[in-house]
């Protein structure tokens, strides 16, 4: 009886595992997915039963009701199993399953019962000797033939679209057709071994390795991640435009100012339009390089508080106070762009009393018409850039006024005066400094009766959250999928740049291109990953070896960097590679040096 009973007590252990394992993560909702489960479910009765079988003939004998209802269940158990997967085979064999799997499921139910009727009215017989338990008789046989012509109408499907299906899929069923052969063989000659169930829970557990089953929660992660990546687009995209416009409109006012001086013979008059010209350039060159110039934004030059804070909710709560403040016929707009993260580290107090501030002087001075407050960002490395404007169309001011408020002259408040009027409105001079305090810059722009924009840039260190940590194991699970090498680019020609990233490329290497030597030192102090640097020698902001200085400032830099230099410095190569470099490449012929350069790293 022992030896009887082993192949079932393993099938028993290994379908209930894999019923553990299948139900231990949330799955995709798909139609193999739904008739895998009924497959493991028959197997799982069918193993059950097959067990019981043996024990009610060994314990209650041959004649028992017991026995006999336990061995006709288990050959229902094998024939439900075998149409579940006739129904598989179907799915996979043809594009429009999913429309017609109701009637082809309802079609298997109707063979099911005629086949089961007939397995039940059939009689079945026992065999109970040492060693040598077994059922026998009509109702078995029926139970085999069945199944052999189920094996016949697979094999029909499976060829008729055998270039349409994935190749993988078809291994659990030609697996239990050379098995199932192999058992049919076996038990006609010794039909004390049962290992009928064995096999079938062997081929369920393929099953599982050929279905498609990605992790659904690295899914919805993944399905978020574009989303969040898409409303960035947009955000920056519509960013981008906004600040094109106020950088479009001050080159137009500088140009006809100048037209007009050239005509203009009034001495006062013209020294207006130089003091006009000159704050226009003061304001554009704060707009180019505080707040669009990406490449000087860097953790070292932060002022880091320890202090935790959700800048969406500051700024909302700012709002919703001064949404009760606006007086009748002022329109109050808010918008707060989808690229500021979550968290961010910095003194939450001073900057809602530095906003605030500017909204109150705002509304001191427009009785009519819109102000508007704008929160954007740019986001990089470990740094969001936070620009934040106000705009009103109230009474304006006149350039001495912008003047005297960004000179910070010594009548401005201490740091310690500001630290004590924690809450209270100040005035813009006020706030300059208190913007300053925090590590950021503050501009104006107004005319008289033109209304008045005040500008905050602040850079804050972004905080690790559960996003940072889901793209921290998207990153490894790239780098195990594409182990390509990894090089980074930098060169301020954006055309040869394009070029070089194309020959990269042909070496199936995944680059990653810079115009600013920065960029390259933020990407690698933030910890991503690379195999190989290659630095133009002469940049606009950077030189190479300015770029190589700073990297090697970090003791576990160890990654080869390789400097691109002109025909004319060859002479001076030796000194390159003296001052760290790995190698040297001219610029004369990047492509043969670039494919000797990828050859040795």
């Amino acid at each position: 009886m022992l030896t009887s009973i082993y192949f079932q007590i393993c099938s028993l252990f290994f379908i209930i595992l894999l019923i553990i394992i299948y139900f231990s993560k949330q799955r995709l909702k798909s139609l193999e997915n739904s008739i895998f489960i009924g497959t493991m479910f028959a197997n799982l009765c069918a193993v059950i039963f097959d067990m019981l079988s043996v024990f009610a003939i060994y314990y209650l004998g041959t004649e028992s009701i017991v026995t006999y209802f336990a061995g006709k269940i288990y050959l229902l158990c094998i024939i439900a199993w075998m149409l579940t997967l006739c129904v598989y085979i179907y799915a996979i064999c043809y594009k429009d399953a999913k429309k017609r799997i109701k009637k082809v499921t309802m079609f298997m139910t109707i063979i099911f019962f005629i086949v089961g009727i007939i397995v039940f009215a059939l009689p079945i017989n026992f065999n109970n000797e040492p060693y040598k338990i077994y059922s026998y008789g009509p109702s078995v046989q029926t139970v085999y033939n069945f199944s052999a012509l189920a094996i016949v109408v697979w094999i029909i499907m499976i060829g008729k679209n055998f270039k349409q299906i994935k190749k993988r899929k078809c291994i659990p069923i030609v697996f239990y057709v050379i098995t199932g052969s192999m058992s049919a063989l076996i038990q006609a000659s010794s039909p004390e071994i049962l290992w009928v169930s064995f096999v079938e829970t062997f081929v369920t557990f393929l099953m599982y390795f050929t279905i498609e089953n990605p992790d659904v929660q690295l899914t919805r992660e993944l399905y978020r991640n574009r989303k969040l990546i898409e409303k960035s687009n947009q955000d920056t995209s519509n960013f981008l435009f906004r600040m094109t416009q106020d950088i479009k409109r001050p080159v137009k006012e500088i140009i006809d100012v100048s037209e007009k001086m050239q005509e203009c013979k009034n001495m006062s008059e013209i020294k207006e339009g130089i003091k006009f010209i000159n704050n226009t350039s003061s304001n554009l060159d704060y707009l180019i390089n505080d707040a669009l110039d990406v490449s000087n934004m860097t953790t070292k030059k932060l002022k880091i508080f320890d202090s935790r804070y959700n800048p969406a909710n500051i700024f909302k709560e700012v709002k919703y106070r001064f949404d009760k403040q606006m007086p009748e016929g002022v329109k109050f707009n808010f918008y707060i762009s989808n690229v500021i993260p979550s968290y961010l580290y910095g003194d939450s107090i001073k900057l809602k009393q530095a906003v605030g501030s500017i909204l109150n002087n705002a509304i001191k001075h427009t009785s009519t018409g819109e102000i508007d407050f704008d929160i954007s960002g740019i986001v990089k490395y470990g740094v969001c850039r936070l620009i934040i404007t106000v705009s009103d169309t109230g009474t304006g001011m006149s350039i001495e006024d912008i003047n005297d408020i960004l000179s910070l002259n010594s009548d401005a408040l201490s740091e310690i005066d500001l630290r004590n009027r924690d809450g209270e409105m100040l005035n813009l001079k006020e706030v300059k400094k208190l913007v300053s305090l925090l590590g950021g810059n503050l501009m104006v722009k107004s005319e008289p009766n033109g209304g008045t924009t005040v500008n905050i840039v602040l850079e804050q260190k972004v905080v690790e959250s559960k996003e940072t940590e889901i793209s921290e194991k998207l990153e490894s699970y790239e780098q195990s999928l594409y182990r390509n090498k990894r090089v980074m680019v930098v060169d301020d020609d954006a055309k040869e740049l394009a070029k070089i990233t194309t020959w990269l490329e042909n070496h199936d290497v995944e680059v990653s291109g810079s115009l600013f030597g920065r960029d390259i030192i933020e990407k690698i102090a933030s910890n991503i990953k690379c195999d190989l640097i290659l630095l133009d020698d002469e940049t606009n902001t950077y030189s190479a070896l300015d770029v190589l200085k700073e990297l090697k400032k970090n003791k576990k830099f160890n990654i080869p960097v390789v400097v691109m230099i002109d025909d004319n410095k060859e002479f001076i190569k030796l000194h390159y590679l003296q001052d760290g470099f790995a190698d040297c490449i001219m610029k004369s012929k990047l492509e043969s040096e670039i494919n000797r350069i990828m050859k040795r790293f």
